[in-house]
Order: structure tokens, then sequence, then C-alpha cells
């Protein structure tokens, strides 16, 4: 039998959901949806995100609306990201698009005729 390289890429896939970084990154995630009061935040977050988006579109738009809307928009982003859970799941975030860009990286040099094994993460850190 044949060598089944996209199997035994599924295989290694299903042994990286079970690391401790992506464990976490789900469990911040579940505790993010959980949070009703984070979700109501969310929720409003994107109404006023419509409403300023609506009323920037108008030609006549009015101008103390716009920045009445901007300035909501801004306090529930800063209370949003505030949220334990939500700086959980960033940071949680953040470390696994590391961790994605170091195994893109490894199969790009591979592809590439280069030596797998030396591949160290990309220079440049995370992209926020």
């Amino acid at each position: 039998m044949a060598f089944d390289f996209i199997t035994e890429f599924k295989k290694l896939c299903a042994q990286l959901q079970k690391e401790d970084i992506i464990v976490y990154l789900n469990q911040a995630k579940d505790m993010m949806d959980k949070d009703q009061e984070l979700q109501e935040m969310i929720g409003k977050f994107n109404l006023t995100k419509y409403q300023l988006n609506a009323e920037m579109a108008k030609p006549d738009g009015d101008n103390d609306k716009i920045n009445e809307l901007d300035l909501e928009l801004n306090k529930l982003y800063d209370e949003i990201m505030a949220n334990e859970f939500m700086v959980a799941f960033s940071e949680a975030s953040d470390e696994v698009d590391r961790l994605t860009k170091h195994i893109q990286a490894i199969i790009t040099a591979t592809v590439n005729g280069g030596d797998p094994m030396t591949v160290e993460l990309p220079a440049g850190g995370c992209s926020g």
C-alpha cells in the first residue's frame, strides 16, 4: 500500500487539536459564547456599527449623530475587549495564529525543497 500523505496529515491535525493552546482557545471561545453580558455587548456593538455606517452613507448624514454613534461604538469596543473571556480568547487566538504561521512556513519550505526540520517561526510575530 502506498503512503497516503493526506490521511497521515489528517491524523497529525487530529493530534494538533489536543495541543494545550488549541484546547485553551476552544475553552475560551465556549466561555465567551456562554457569557450573556458579553454577547449582549457584541450585539449592541454590531447594531451601533450598522447605525453608524447607515448614517455615514446618507448624503446629508447628521455629524452630531455620527460622532455620538462613533463614541458609543468605541466605548462598546473597549468594554468588549476588556472582558476576561475576550482577553483570554484574543491571547489564545494570537498564539494559535503564530502556530499556524509556523506550520505554513514548514509546509512552504518543504515543497520548495528545504529541510522542514530547520524551519523556525517566521519573523514578525503576531499580525494582531
